[in-house]
């Protein structure tokens, strides 16, 4: 969204308009709903954050100080309440479904992994990197499917941006020795 549109939406809400809300609802959505999941690893949880984050937003919008990009204010929110979730909850172990192959299936197919689709290496990158400590599974998102630049993620995390690099390198050398056998 570019600045000007950023603003006058902004206006618009602050103005009482409810349909312009829905324009800021409809283009951070799925921001909120990833950032969120990539912390709880819950998609219910996960929802239910989303819809928090946007009342906390509804409500606080005429305190935004517009700035900073509005999508790094709700990057820092949603980061916050997500995480204020994942500390006040005790943690009870996360099942998560998966398809099982057998081993005389996996042995049919000599190249498996080349054969791969897309959405399977897919799904084996995200569960490498919900293997990730919190931070850096939250730096890997916003820099690769996010594409935030270092400094907005260091904003939205309360780092310094050297930390973030080194954070960035540190979770890159993890996935790699995870990563660098299944796909």
């Amino acid at each position: 969204m570019r600045a000007v549109d950023e603003h006058e939406i902004i206006q618009r809400v602050l103005n009482g308009d409810v349909k312009a809300f829905e324009e800021i609802v409809l283009i951070y959505q799925d921001m909120v709903y990833t950032l969120s999941y990539r912390v709880l690893k819950n998609h219910e949880e996960a929802e239910e954050i989303a819809q928090d984050v946007f009342i906390k937003i509804y409500q606080s919008l005429n305190k935004f100080n517009q700035k900073s990009k509005l999508s790094t204010w709700i990057y820092r929110i949603t980061y916050n309440t997500s995480i204020n979730r994942y500390k006040s909850q005790k943690r009870q172990p996360v099942t998560i479904e998966i398809d099982y192959t057998s081993d005389h299936q996996t042995e049919i197919t000599p190249n498996a992994l080349h054969e791969m689709s897309f959405v399977e290496k897919q799904k084996i990158i995200n569960e490498s990197i919900l293997k990730l400590p919190e931070t850096e599974k939250i730096i890997i998102t916003l820099y690769y499917y996010e594409e935030l630049q270092i400094i907005e993620i260091a904003e939205i995390v309360g780092i310094s941006t050297q930390n973030v690099k080194v954070k960035l390198y540190r979770s890159r050398q993890k996935l790699y020795a995870d990563l660098k056998d299944k796909v």
